[in-house]
């Protein structure tokens, strides 16, 4: 999934939680003095709401989020070989869509130190795989450097045209992250690849593969 510099522009988002049920009522009606007017709860217990407050639940989420990232979160993914390909990544569970898969992980440089090392990556092909990833990010322009081997599992998936996976910029704690999610549902044992969105003529005629 090397020798290719990802162009991306993508927008700071999480996640949002909808609430969508919410309780209704009715006017009762008047009623002679005289009835025994008993309530509805004489007869059936009233079921206390567990709704949380939409701001909470986005805390919360924001909070598993960034949990997942600073553990390095790898659960469910597996790194396997794949013939004619190289490694590729797999999920070893279900995953939903819109559910949090790994960071895409590396060094956060500027676009400047990025153009430097992608001159340098180019002078020797054949011992740098090159995973640069463009973004911009409160009208600025960065770049996540995943070439270095850490041992994270986001560098490794591979293109796909149709992948099963897309990228997400969130901010946490002011810092630009890149994650991928699922674009659907996923089931076990899938590969999870995703579009790199280069359409450069140059480098696609030296990577015709990014067009499957």
């Amino acid at each position: 999934c090397g020798g290719v510099f990802l162009n991306l522009s993508c927008v700071a988002i999480l996640n949002e939680a909808v609430v969508s049920t919410q309780s209704t009522g009715t006017k009762k009606p008047e009623q002679d003095e005289s009835f025994d007017i008993r309530k509805l709860s004489d007869f059936y217990p009233v079921r206390r709401s567990k709704r949380q407050p939409l701001s909470k639940l986005k805390d919360q989420e924001t909070q598993m989020l960034r949990e997942k990232i600073e553990g390095k979160c790898n659960e469910g993914l597996e790194i396997r070989e794949i013939e004619g390909k190289g490694r590729g990544v797999f999920s070893t569970r279900h995953f939903t869509r819109k559910e949090f898969i790994v960071e895409y992980s590396g060094t956060l440089i500027s676009f400047e130190e990025a153009k430097k090392r992608e001159g340098e990556y180019a002078l020797h092909p054949e011992k740098f795989g090159c995973y640069m990833y463009y973004f911009s990010f409160k009208n600025k322009k960065y770049c996540v450097d995943g070439t270095a081997e850490d041992g994270s599992y986001g560098r490794l998936l591979n293109h796909s045209v149709n992948g099963n996976v897309e990228t997400k910029l969130v901010d946490v704690n002011s810092r630009p992250v890149l994650i991928l999610i699922a674009k659907e549902d996923i089931p076990p044992d899938t590969e999870l690849c995703y579009d790199y969105g280069e359409r450069s003529k140059d480098i696609i005629e030296s990577h015709p593969w990014l067009t499957s």
